[in-house]
């Protein structure tokens, strides 16, 4: 797709399989655009892993099993467990974690600056996770974004052999659309980028 197109087909679908899907092109090419992804300062502090197969159904294990420990409410988990089955049919899951020492190591560089790294860190991320979510709908499938951390990180590190020092951010779904996403309203272009110019009328100063 040209990419205009991509961003434009990118969407929050939620219903996906693994019917067809070749995880190790979609990794492939993952890695081939991560490295390109800007980040403040050059920091490159985002990390991905990519759960598929056993592995990818074994997160959401873990998720429903954290979710249940910590519900009250019998009915409403029955709702959470067929949101938590319809992830695990999908193709597989990318985990997007930052590296917060890298973000210590530039507040410590650029003191001047020092407040403002923890956010350049999380733009950063939000620009690999977009980045990602646009080419796999380039590559003709569907993806959603979820965010069950930090209730399960330390399940999911230990299980996954996470490194010690890495943050969950977000986890994103993917797989073959089965069903697209219905119509959304969504602010015009036109709403969202004005152009901005200098105001001759402001009051002359007495």
């Amino acid at each position: 797709m040209e990419f205009r197109d991509a961003v434009s087909a990118r969407r929050s679908e939620y219903m996906l399989d693994s019917q067809g899907v070749d995880v190790d092109v979609v990794v492939s090419v993952l890695r081939g655009i991560a490295g390109k992804v800007p980040s403040s300062f050059n920091a490159q502090s985002a990390r991905m892993f990519v759960l598929a197969g056993e592995d990818h159904r074994r997160f959401w294990g873990i998720v429903e099993d954290v979710l249940r420990e910590r519900s009250r409410d019998p009915e409403r988990f029955r709702g959470t467990q067929a949101k938590l089955a319809g992830f695990s049919v999908a193709a597989g899951t990318i985990l997007f974690y930052e590296v917060d020492a890298k973000t210590e190591e530039l507040m410590e560089e650029h003191p001047s600056y020092r407040d403002l790294f923890p956010q350049w860190a999380e733009h950063g991320n939000a620009m690999m996770q977009f980045a990602f979510w646009t080419a796999i709908a380039d590559m003709g499938l569907g993806a959603n974004i979820q965010h069950y951390n930090p209730i399960v990180d330390a399940r999911v590190a230990e299980e996954f052999g996470i490194p010690d020092g890495y943050r969950l951010i977000a986890q994103m779904v993917f797989g073959r659309v089965v069903t697209h996403a219905g119509p959304k309203d969504k602010l015009s272009g036109e709403e969202l980028v004005a152009v901005a110019r200098v105001n001759n009328n402001k009051p002359k100063d007495m």
